[in-house]
Formats: structure tokens, C-alpha cells, sequence
């Protein structure tokens, strides 16, 4: 056992260091920072927008800064009223209107991104090495599935640095081009996100590893990495409708097989929520690696 953790953990730095020498975490980084400055200066703008007209329909004065009129708003009674309305439960409401909207955003972009990296940049990480035929060396030096495994914790880690760096990229957009910012509040919210989106983007990493393993293929492995990512967004659409019908018991299972499934659950703060679906979308993902595994186990290398 001791022998296959070292080997695991071996495998792991290896696919840091590798990754940093063909530049491959590089981009990933710049690619998650640069997505998150981008989309946290159009946030500013169409918010300082909002607000301009808001403003200008109350016969005050424009602000120069986006900001300040939504701070005022968050905390009027009456708008906290009609948001417990729309989201249908006045608890729910509550809790996130006590996240900064910076943040707020900044948990919907990175929910929203996340996958769509993953499967651009992982992919392919194991099929391009059965395409060099690479993979044949390592199999001399370490067995099959640690070295799986080692390639895809090497991976989960890429994904942390890089959404925590995202989070980093938007908060101090946000610093610098809003008012009445709050950088302890803002900080401490980011960084949950991050860590919230990356335990969502973990189910769709073991998903992009298990299609690695079974295709050799680095352009195609990333083709059907994407097709069964829009297959997991459909399928949690389609349980999302279940849960509307009489029959729902039914097809009830289908919610907890895909990642969608289970992102409502991280968005609420309480652990009762973020606790089982933090279970979930790790085992998912470990399933999904898994998956693609007993294919490659098989592989004729």
C-alpha cells in the first residue's frame, strides 16, 4: 500500500512538473485569470449601467463608480422582500443576500467556466500520451492505476491553483473599479466559490480522465470529453423537470449520477447542503475515473 501512495504521489509531481515545463499549467492559469478579469470588468460595466439608470429614474445624481447604489439595494428591506419571492424560500433568499454580489457573480462564472477548461485542458492528458505511445515507459516504473490516479490528482491540484487565481483576478478587478468595495467580505466569499467550483469541476475532471483512457485519440478525447459534459447538462435538465412530475421517483436516481445534480446544494452556505453534495461530486468523480479505467486496465499498450 505504501509502495502504491509513493508511486501515486511520484506520479503526481510528475504531472506538475510536466505540465509547468511544457507551459501547459501556464496557460491554464492565464486562461482561468485572464476569463475572470474579463468577465468582472463587463459585470462592472453592465452593473454601473443598471445603476446609472436607476438613478437617473430617481432624480439623483450619477455615480461615478458602480457600486454604491447596489450596496444601498442589498440592504433595502423592500428588494430583500421581492428576491425571497422570485427564489420561492425567504431562508434561502436571506442567505445569499449576505454574499457580497461580486462574489455572487463570481460563484456563477466560475460554476459556469469550469467545466468547459476542464474539459479543454485535461482531456486529453492521458490519450495524447497512448497516441506517443509515452505511456509505455511509465508502465515499466509504476502500475496502471496509480499512475491514472497520480495524473488526476496532478490535475485536481492544476484546477485549484487555477480557480483560486481566478478568484484572486476578480477580486482585486473588483477592488479597483467598484465602490463601497469590501475586500474582507469579498476575499472571504471568492475564495469559497473557488473552492465550491472546484469541488463541482472535480466531477467533471474524472469525467474527462475516464474518456481519456478509452480513446487514444488526443483531438477526439477532447471532442467526446465536451459531448458527454453537454449529455451530463442535459440529463440534469431532464431530472430537474422529473422532480416536477407526479412520477418523479421514477427516473429520481438520475439527479445523483451527474454533476448538475448536485451544484444548487454547494450555492447554499449551510454544511447540511454543502456536506452531502461535496460527498457526491467527489464520488462521482472518483467513479467516473474509475470508469474509464477498467477500459484502460484492459488497454493492449
Amino acid at each position: 500500500m505504501s509502495a502504491t501512495l509513493r508511486n501515486t504521489w511520484t506520479v503526481t509531481l510528475h504531472e506538475l512538473t510536466d505540465s509547468i515545463r511544457s507551459r501547459r499549467a501556464i496557460v491554464l492559469l492565464i486562461l482561468y485569470a485572464l476569463n475572470a478579469v474579463v468577465a468582472t470588468l463587463l459585470f462592472v460595466k453592465v452593473l454601473h449601467e443598471i445603476e446609472n439608470q436607476l438613478e437617473k429614474a430617481a432624480g439623483v445624481a450619477q455615480a461615478e463608480n458602480a457600486g454604491g447604489t447596489t450596496s444601498a439595494l442589498w440592504k433595502n428591506r423592500g428588494f430583500r422582500e421581492m428576491i425571497s419571492h422570485l427564489v420561492g424560500s425567504r431562508e434561502t433568499a436571506e442567505k445569499l443576500l449576505d454574499i457580497p454580489p461580486l462574489a455572487l457573480f463570481f460563484g456563477w462564472l466560475s460554476f459556469f467556466y469550469t467545466p468547459l477548461l476542464v474539459m479543454l485542458m485535461s482531456a486529453s492528458r492521458i490519450s495524447e500520451e497512448m497516441w506517443t505511445g509515452s505511456v509505455r515507459f511509465m508502465m515499466f516504473r509504476t502500475s496502471r492505476l496509480s499512475w491514472c490516479v497520480g495524473k488526476y490528482a496532478g490535475q485536481a491540484l492544476q484546477l485549484l491553483v487555477a480557480l483560486l487565481l481566478s478568484g484572486l483576478a476578480a477580486w482585486i478587478t473588483g477592488w479597483c473599479r467598484m465602490a463601497f468595495f469590501d475586500p474582507g467580505p469579498n476575499a472571504a466569499a471568492i475564495a469559497v466559490f473557488s473552492l465550491k467550483a472546484w469541488v463541482y469541476g472535480i466531477a467533471f475532471l474524472g469525467l474527462a480522465m475516464g474518456v481519456s483512457q478509452t480513446i487514444a485519440s488526443p483531438n477526439v478525447a477532447t471532442a467526446v470529453g465536451f459531448i458527454a459534459m453537454v449529455v451530463c447538462a442535459v440529463l440534469s435538465m431532464f431530472a430537474d423537470w422529473i422532480t416536477r412530475q407526479p412520477w418523479r421517483e421514477i427516473l429520481n436516481a438520475v439527479d445523483l449520477v451527474v454533476p448538475g445534480g448536485h451544484k444548487m446544494d454547494l450555492w447554499l452556505p449551510d454544511a447540511a447542503h454543502v456536506g452531502p453534495a461535496t460527498v457526491f461530486l467527489l464520488a462521482l468523480g472518483a467513479a467516473y475515473m474509475l470508469a474509464g479505467y477498467a477500459g484502460f486496465s484492459r488497454r493492449n499498450l
